[in-house]
């Protein structure tokens, strides 16, 4: 059978894959959320989506790995924030954060 898809199409569904896989876990779409208001730290993070801090710290990394996060230290705090990613502004989810 011929391939339909072309390869930047392939390569655009294994970006919504990824996505899809790191946005498995409903806190992480809480931190998602949060940081489209502003930067924040740890603490704040965890305290916003009723976690540990050590879990939150796991979920934050996973994001970053996957290219959704980065972070900034500033003296003993790290702050994170999203990506300025043109495919992330136009994630579904981005679209679906309830207004506070």
């Amino acid at each position: 059978m011929k391939q339909i898809f072309s390869q930047q199409t392939r390569q655009l569904a294994d970006r919504h894959a990824r996505y899809n896989k790191v946005f498995s876990s409903p806190q992480r779409v809480l931190i998602l959320w949060l940081l489209m208001e502003s930067e924040k730290t740890v603490s704040e993070i965890a305290e916003a989506i009723g976690a540990s801090r050590p879990r939150t710290s796991q979920h934050l990394l996973i994001m970053k790995h996957g290219n959704i996060l980065e972070a900034k230290r500033v003296q003993k705090y790290t702050y994170y924030r999203i990506v300025d990613n043109e495919f992330l502004k136009n994630y579904p989810l981005v679209s679906l954060c309830p207004k506070k």
